[in-house]
């Protein structure tokens, strides 16, 4: 894809994620949270806090973080992967009465097709922590099953990683392609079919080498926030949500200043 088309479609879909995001915003911000009843008072100390106002951010941060993580890899996934740069994405529809629904492809994400006709799989993930131990060997036994299956049908299979450098990923993505450091695990040797991908390389392979495609796709992000101009909205619904936190703690500060943390364990676990 060139780059103005990477620009205005990735911009596009930023748009429509941002609405998907303030709706999920308001129903976070409308309900109850979460507070681990143990670690608060760790996390008081260690910030230096004074109030729970001081902790205001901290608190509200990590409580719509986590969802805006996962919202953003599906958005990756799900949007922009298959709208932007035509890959077929692998949804239960497509798995449906055909090969993909088969076990060994349930960590195959997107089919690639190059130019030159030729198709490949993608196994999409995050980050360099996305994949543990466990998840390593699996994903090179099923590698290592599609390739004994389907001969010559794919020409390579992808692990992609589109934030952060290769270099810095974990040795359990060596480990998926079947190399052992160290420990010797149940694996098979995928070096010459099973390739991965990370940061500036991952968007230039998605995108038949384009090497600044990642830079097109934060041009694309950075339009679409500059068109959905949402920042007062958002800003006064977390300003709301972040009074209603500290009402609902500084209840439990006494008069002397101390806080009963005994009493938000209690009303928290029962």
């Amino acid at each position: 894809m060139d780059k103005p088309t990477v620009v205005s479609e990735t911009a596009k879909w930023t748009i429509w994620w941002l609405a998907e995001r303030k709706t999920k915003l308001r129903e976070q911000l409308s309900g109850s949270m979460a507070i681990n009843p143990f670690l608060l008072p760790i996390i008081y100390d260690l910030h230096n806090a004074s109030s729970f106002s001081d902790l205001n951010d901290l608190i509200v941060g990590g409580h719509l973080m986590t969802g805006h993580s996962t919202g953003f890899g599906k958005l990756i996934d799900e949007k922009i992967l298959p709208n932007v740069f035509k890959t077929t994405k692998l949804d239960k529809d497509f798995r449906k009465n055909s090969p993909f629904g088969m076990p060994c492809f349930d960590e195959i994400d997107h089919i690639v097709k190059s130019p030159n006709g030729q198709k490949a799989l993608l196994s999409l993930k995050a980050s360099r922590w996305t994949i543990q131990l466990t998840m390593a060997v699996q994903l090179n036994h099923a590698f290592h099953e599609i390739l004994d299956k389907f001969p010559g049908k794919f020409s390579e299979i992808a692990v992609g990683v589109f934030y952060g450098k290769k270099e810095d990923l974990t040795d359990k993505y060596d480990i998926a392609r079947g190399i052992n450091r160290g420990a010797k695990h149940k694996v098979v040797d995928l070096t010459s079919k099973v390739h991965v991908y990370a940061g500036r390389e991952f968007w230039a392979w998605i995108n038949s080498g384009q090497a600044s495609t990642q830079e097109w796709v934060l041009e694309g992000i950075k339009q679409g926030l500059a068109a959905d101009n949402s920042r007062e909205e958002c800003g006064a619904l977390l300003d709301a949500f972040k009074k209603k936190i500290k009402a609902t703690y500084d209840q439990y500060i006494n008069a002397d200043g101390e806080i009963s943390w005994d009493s938000i364990l209690k009303d928290i676990n029962g």
